[in-house]
């Protein structure tokens, strides 16, 4: 069983922190640690061709390790990951930063579907972009719940999350709902203080607020306790604010992009879309997966090492695969080379011919285990097509 290492990055944006393990046979380049300092990208010209590896770093396998994550303004980690179904992780390794690219946005591929399919009953399962709002059960009322840091029992555990509500919530509006979650070694706290991935001052500067939710994991990580955690929290604020039920949406960096893939395997009818940023498809615990289609969004550095483009081609392990996974799922055609990052700003591509409402876009830019600059308003701008 390999033992994996940990890498902490901390950017001028939000906390960056990841999991990674000895290279893989299959990788192309092999980067063993964090990115140091990215390179920036300007412009905007779009690139088509072949999909990159680059990276290679992690190994199959997932132990568990007891010991905590330490991490220090975001440089150093020592210790193993604890947490159910989490993964092991030794040593430590030091990583710094990673300017993030600049730049415009090129997409390459087909419009975004437009309407269609038929409309679910309390759930995001089956809806149509721009469906009407599903109000939860406390839409209506006095609201019981306040912003703030919150606890929560869970699978036997007392449980910590953040919730930011809007300063002028209004109990007949139904607000979306956006479930942000921390990378390796960190806490709601920091995705709070960041303003959620920049996402609060998107939605603020939009005059179209949102709740956002901001849990913690485990002794820092995400594992099979917090598919259950989820589950608590939606019902929580269902229950005692007015959300829109079909306009829930998970997103997150690194190992948080991880905890995202990991429930949109299986929580499809919760959740409408999810956001994985920098995420992986091993060394974090991952469900039975139903095979139904989920609105799908992420971002990979191209010269990331930590969670690569490609880390295993007969593995199928890496974020290019998880785009194939859900734009197979959705009913999108794959492309025999998926258009990545070749030059200048970040590149996303929209996979043609998905089922309608259920788009899957899957971004690239030139740097490493890092956000591209601007992501707020990739993401952003995803989340309100829906």
């Amino acid at each position: 069983m390999t033992s994996h290492r940990l890498l902490v990055a901390l950017s001028t944006s939000c906390l960056l922190v990841g999991a990674c393990a000895s290279q893989n046979p299959d990788s192309d380049g092999g980067l063993d640690g964090a990115a140091t300092g990215g390179v920036s990208a300007t412009g905007g010209v779009s690139a088509t061709g072949g999909a990159s590896a680059t990276g290679g770093v992690s190994a199959t396998g997932g132990a568990s390790a007891t010991g905590g994550v330490s991490a220090t303004g975001g440089v150093g980690a020592t210790g193993g990951v604890g947490g159910t179904g989490g993964q092991a992780a030794v040593g430590g390794a030091v990583g710094a930063g990673g300017q993030l690219g600049t730049g415009g946005v090129v997409s390459s591929g087909g419009a975004e579907p437009g309407t269609g399919g038929s409309v679910g009953s309390g759930g995001s399962g089956g809806q149509p972009l721009k469906n009407p709002p599903v109000p939860s059960a406390g839409c209506g009322k006095a609201p019981m719940m306040t912003g703030g840091s919150k606890m929560i029992p869970s699978s036997g555990d007392s449980r910590h999350y953040n919730i930011t509500i809007p300063a002028d919530y209004d109990m007949n509006k139904s607000y979306r709902m956006i479930y942000a979650s921390h990378g390796l070694g960190g806490d709601g706290n920091d995705i709070t203080s960041e303003h959620y991935y920049g996402l609060q001052d998107e939605a603020e500067a939009a005059n179209d607020p949102a709740i956002f939710i901001a849990p913690s994991g485990l002794g820092g990580a995400w594992g099979e306790k917090d598919h259950p955690l989820f589950d608590d929290i939606l019902a929580l604020v269902k229950q005692n604010l007015c959300i829109d039920t079909s306009r829930v949406f998970v997103t997150g960096f690194s190992f948080g992009g991880m905890y995202s893939y990991s429930l949109s395997l299986n929580h499809q009818t919760d959740i409408r879309a999810a956001i994985g940023m920098g995420p992986a498809n091993y060394n974090i615990w991952l469900p039975p997966k139903t095979n139904e289609p989920i609105a799908w969004m992420q971002t990979t550095g191209m010269s990331d090492g930590t969670t690569p483009w490609v880390n295993g081609n007969s593995t199928t392990q890496g974020a290019k695969y998880i785009a194939i996974e859900h734009a197979t799922n959705n009913g999108c055609t794959v492309p025999g080379n998926i258009p990545t990052w070749q030059s200048g700003g970040t590149l996303c591509y929209d996979f043609v011919d998905c089922d309608p409402g259920y788009p899957v876009k899957a971004c690239t830019f030139n740097g490493g285990h890092s956000l591209p600059q601007n992501i707020s308003q990739l993401v952003w701008g995803f989340i309100t097509e829906f």
